[in-house]
C-alpha cells in the first residue's frame, strides 16, 4: 500500500465529512499531528485505530485498506479478506521500519557525538548533545531521503531535515574550532552521498 495514496484518501474522506484534522483526531483520541502525518503520506495509523478511523470517516475497513470507495459491499470474498490482512501487515511493517530507523540512528549518533565532544575537550556535555542532535537530524534526513518515498512533499521535508541538520552540525563544529578544510571535505562527501541517493 502506498502511504501517499492512503493519506490522500483519508484527507478526502475527512473533508467529505466536513471535519478538520483536529476534530478527527479528537474522535480517535490522538493528536492532530498524527492525522496530519498520515494525510501527508508520512506514515500509517496504528492497527488498533483502523476500525475507529473507518467509522469516523463513514467508510468500511476494506475501503480504507484499498484507499478507494467501493460501489457495493454486501459481503467480503476470501480474496478481499486476504488482501486486507496483507495490507495491514504492510502498513505495520512500513510504520515500524521508519520508527526503528529513527530510533536506532538517533540514539547512537547523539551518544557517540556527545562522548567524542566531551572526551576531546572541545565542548561541554550540552554542546555535545546539541552537536549530536544536529548530526542525527542530518543522518536521519539522508536515510529517509534515500528510502523509496515518491511523494515530493516527503522528499522536500527530508531535504529540509538534511539541510537543517547539516547546517547546525557545521555551525557548531566551526564554533568549536574545527579545521575548515576538514569540514569542507566532509560536506563535499555528504553532498556526494546525497546526490547518489537522489539519482538512484
Amino acid at each position: 500500500m502506498n502511504a501517499e495514496t492512503f493519506g490522500a484518501f483519508v484527507a478526502a474522506c475527512r473533508k467529505s465529512q466536513h471535519m478538520t484534522q483536529l476534530e478527527l483526531a479528537q474522535k480517535l483520541h490522538i493528536t492532530d499531528k498524527a492525522v496530519s502525518r498520515w494525510e501527508r503520506g508520512k506514515g500509517f495509523p496504528d492497527i488498533s485505530l483502523l476500525v475507529p478511523l473507518s467509522e469516523a470517516l463513514g467508510i468500511s475497513i476494506l475501503e480504507l485498506m484499498r484507499s478507494e470507495k467501493l460501489e457495493k459491499e454486501d459481503h467480503y470474498t476470501n480474496e478481499d479478506l486476504k488482501s486486507m490482512v496483507a495490507t495491514v501487515a504492510e502498513m505495520k511493517k512500513k510504520s515500524s521500519l521508519e520508527s526503528r530507523l529513527i530510533r536506532w540512528t538517533a540514539v547512537p549518533v547523539i551518544a557517540l557525538t556527545t562522548l567524542i565532544t566531551v572526551l576531546s575537550g572541545r565542548g561541554s556535555l550540552l554542546v555535545g548533545l546539541w552537536l549530536g542532535c544536529a548530526a542525527a537530524l542530518s543522518i536521519i534526513g539522508l536515510c529517509l531521503f534515500a528510502m523509496d518515498r515518491p511523494n515530493p512533499g516527503s522528499r522536500k521535508a527530508d531535504g529540509l531535515f538534511m539541510a537543517a541538520g547539516t547546517g547546525g552540525t557545521l555551525l557548531l563544529l566551526l564554533m568549536m574550532g574545527a579545521d575548515s578544510s576538514i569540514l569542507l571535505g566532509g560536506l563535499f562527501l555528504y553532498l556526494c552521498v546525497t546526490v547518489a541517493a537522489a539519482v538512484r
